[in-house]
């Protein structure tokens, strides 16, 4: 009857869980992420504050853990992109057109608001933004891959490892939508 009742708290708890991400996902979406407050996440989830912390430590670690989900996404259209490339194009096209392809999938999928929020978070060093910024994302085996081909067929020569090569230009990269946000809407 306890493993029962335990299983039920579980369900209802993980139920719960979800109902507040996806009204912060809304909510989000709709609002910058200054006008949106754990009151109003509650509000639409139709459940406590006391419940809101019970899941999450604060409205920064909510929105953390859903731009977790929003990479996760990314990394897997990005290995879908890499796909459907034909395998002759040279490495350096390849890298080019993944660039441009991460740059729009950004744009169109993330948005000005929600990196200029992720930049803000990352900046204070209030919250484990590992999940984002963390070596162990699929993105840099990706750019691995590529270069290891480049470097392969003597397209590239360099003196770095793969590791510190493909780090350099998701660094690159993460340079320019910083730029971006920096400089929007003028960019």
């Amino acid at each position: 009857m306890a493993v029962r009742m335990n299983n039920r708290t579980k369900k209802q708890g993980a139920e719960t869980k979800k109902l507040l991400f996806e009204s912060a996902d809304k909510l989000f979406r709709q609002c910058e992420f200054k006008d949106v407050t754990v009151e109003t996440i509650t509000r639409m989830a139709g459940v406590t504050k006391g419940t809101f912390y019970v899941h999450f430590e604060s409205k920064d670690a909510l929105y953390v853990q859903l731009f977790s989900t929003y990479v996760e996404r990314l990394d897997t259209q990005y290995g879908a992109f890499l796909d459907t490339l034909r395998p002759e194009m040279s490495s350096s096209e390849t890298v080019l057109a993944f660039v441009e392809e991460i740059i729009d999938l950004m744009i169109t999928q993330i948005g000005y608001d929600s990196l200029k929020t992720v930049y803000q978070l990352q900046l204070a060093s209030t919250i484990n933004m590992e999940s984002v910024t963390g070596f162990e994302r699929r993105i840099y085996p990706f750019f691995q891959e590529v270069l290891e081909r480049g470097i392969q067929q003597g397209e590239f020569n360099t003196a770095l490892s793969l590791d510190a090569l493909s780090r350099h230009f998701v660094m690159a990269i993460r340079g320019l939508t910083y730029e971006w946000c920096i400089r929007y809407p003028d960019v």
